[in-house]
């Protein structure tokens, strides 16, 4: 097939460049033939949640209105072009045969973190950050379209999503949806996407149900579970801080002394921590510790906890009273 017929099976499934476009529109007009395959093409594209519904009979359909215009033409008509004609639509069935997302499975990458396997930290194209928990599973595309940020997730993620109101972000699953523009969001989704909770951290969130109705607009501080057996939602409100946290790949200390501290700082950053402070060692704090965090950053906090001061020379930490 020549370019035509591969940039009308990619405008089946998604928008095209400015360059993409133009090209097609140049293809079609070269004949009447071609004007009569982008007609056919187009209806099927306008078919609703075509993804989804895109059925042996309905393309079949096309395909028999194609091949009748095709019979109406001049005896001249060559069957070459026929069977090319032809050919390109029977591509499209086979394509409904065999699933659409077999089709699409390459232009979506699928990041999966084990049972065991600690938070992953996945920057998105557009600028968005989501953190994988262990046991859970992100598929994204390729590359997001100019007016919708759509991927899918099983499992629990923390999203960060970057600003941008001309282009939602929805987090799809089986039986809900969840439509933000720019929102940090705790979401879990249990394999068959039968439960599905969300708490909002910050933004505006928007549940939809899988017809992408909206169903419910979330307020920070509040989780949302939705419950596929009964189709119900309840709402609480809650500590967000503390529910969220696990995203941060954070350690904590409850109860733990100066020195207990210290001595993990020393493994975590590879320095040696020298508590020059008897008096201070044994006194116990608690005290939260982000991965993400520079040494120096830790010992500015730690600093406003303890009456202590410290001294970085190079591998060495001296902490003092």
């Amino acid at each position: 097939m020549d370019s035509g017929f591969s940039l009308l099976v990619k405008y089946l499934s998604s928008p095209l460049s400015p360059a993409e476009r133009q090209e097609l529109d140049e293809w079609r007009i070269c004949s009447p033939e071609n004007q009569a395959l982008f007609s056919e093409v187009s209806q099927l594209r306008l078919i609703s949640e075509f993804r989804r519904s895109n059925t042996v009979s309905e393309t079949a359909l096309a395909l028999s209105r194609v091949q009748e215009k095709l019979r109406r033409r001049s005896p001249q008509y060559r069957f070459f072009n026929v069977f090319k004609y032809t050919a390109a639509i029977a591509f499209i069935v086979l394509l409904s045969v065999f699933g659409w997302k077999q089709w699409t499975a390459g232009r979506y990458t699928t990041i999966v973190v084990a049972e065991h396997e600690s938070v992953k930290k996945v920057h998105l194209a557009d600028g968005s950050t989501v953190w994988l928990n262990a046991s859970s599973e992100l598929r994204i595309p390729k590359s997001f379209s100019s007016s919708r940020r759509t991927l899918s997730l099983k499992g629990k993620a923390f999203f960060d999503i970057e600003k941008n109101p001309r282009s939602p972000f929805l987090v799809t699953s089986a039986y809900i949806n969840v439509k933000v523009t720019g929102t940090s969001f705790d979401l879990f989704v249990d394999d068959e996407g039968r439960r599905v909770e969300t708490i909002l951290a910050s933004g505006k969130v928007v549940l939809q149900d899988n017809r992408k109705e909206d169903v419910y607009e979330m307020s920070p501080g509040e989780k949302v579970v939705f419950n596929a057996e009964n189709n119900s939602y309840s709402v609480s409100t809650v500590d967000v801080n503390t529910l969220t946290s696990w995203h941060l790949d954070q350690i904590k200390f409850e109860n733990a002394t100066l020195r207990e501290i210290v001595n993990k700082l020393s493994l975590i950053y590879d320095v040696n921590i020298n508590l020059e402070s008897k008096k201070l060692a044994d006194r116990r704090y608690r005290y939260v510790i982000n991965r993400e965090e520079s040494l120096k950053e830790v010992l500015d906090i730690l600093s406003y906890l303890a009456p202590i001061h410290y001294r970085i020379e190079g591998n060495e930490v001296f902490i003092t009273e």
